[in-house]
């Protein structure tokens, strides 16, 4: 197949990176618009990329649609849905449109909504790694009406794509519930460390999480912990007063563990210690079921 016509909305880094990977493995060309391509302070750095890697800087979103057939929008969240407004009424039916914005699954939606009213295809590509390491063979996570398709025509490419579905915002739903984990993961090390280390016990305390932690896989370690939680909530609570007055007298910044103090309170308050009989299910997810139907 002939190399297909790509064009970038936004040229930061991620941009940047990308469209050098796509050139060195056949794209022939490549072109960019970026609103600040012409601002004093920011401009310079935008052009300077561009020119090293000969992409022509288009004037507007309507020339970027006329010139390129395979359109990723790199500029941020917040962007997204106004841009995908914007650039609906030059799309066409022959247009790839393909968010990598770290965006919510709701923006995604709402983003899929007006390019398919233009009958182009929407791609919702979650970036799952790190861009400069690996710049177009990051992988990605995708979903949407063109997701399939486009699968098939990156990997031609170098690109690392993975389809989740058809419904847009399914893969950024992955990438903003792992981050949850990854996000509070970090902070609950950071306050467990400085705590420890007062006390001069960090290599002993790193040394048992490891063994609790990576001792087995995922989600035998969720499935044990989860539904031991479900009906020992309220002795948890009690036992995380004492480690947040712990934690004050040694002048280290509580956060992560009030906040778990509060989700086991919630627990509590679901009631659905009484509703397993005080007896721990089999499977967290029955713990999951439960707090969803509560919910209702």
């Amino acid at each position: 197949m002939a190399a297909p016509i790509v064009g970038f909305i936004g040229f930061g880094e991620a941009a940047n990176l990308i469209s050098e990977g796509l050139l060195q493995e056949g794209i022939k060309i490549i072109y960019a618009y970026d609103v600040n391509a012409n601002h004093p302070t920011f401009g310079p750095a935008i052009r300077e990329r561009m020119e090293k890697l000969h992409i022509p800087l288009a004037s507007s979103l309507e020339e970027l649609c006329e010139k390129t057939e395979y359109i990723f929008c790199a500029t941020s969240a917040k962007a997204a849905e106004p841009i995908a407004k914007d650039i609906k009424s030059y799309l066409t039916p022959d247009h790839y449109y393909i968010d990598i914005n770290a965006a919510s699954p709701m923006v995604m939606e709402k983003v899929a909504d007006y390019v398919a009213e233009t009958r182009a295809k929407f791609v919702d590509a979650a970036v799952m790694d790190s861009v400069p390491l690996k710049k177009h063979k990051v992988p990605m996570y995708i979903s949407g009406s063109g997701a399939l398709n486009f699968q098939k025509i990156g990997t031609q490419f170098g690109m690392n794509l993975t389809f989740i579905s058809e419904k847009a915002g399914s893969s950024s739903a992955i990438k903003m519930f792992r981050s949850i984990f990854m996000k509070g993961f970090s902070a609950l090390l950071l306050e467990t460390i400085q705590s420890s280390r007062k006390y001069g016990v960090e290599e002993i305390v790193m040394e048992s999480l490891n063994q609790s932690v990576t001792g087995k896989p995922l989600g035998e370690t969720a499935n044990m912990l989860l539904t031991r939680t479900a009906i020992h909530a309220e002795r948890r609570v009690a036992e995380m007063n004492e480690v947040i007055d712990t934690l004050g007298m040694l002048n280290v910044d509580a956060t992560m563990s009030e906040a778990v103090k509060r989700k086991l309170q919630l627990l509590v308050d679901s009631g659905v210690r009484e509703k397993l009989n005080n007896k721990a299910p089999s499977h967290y997810s029955q713990l999951i079921d439960l707090l969803d139907s509560s919910e209702h």
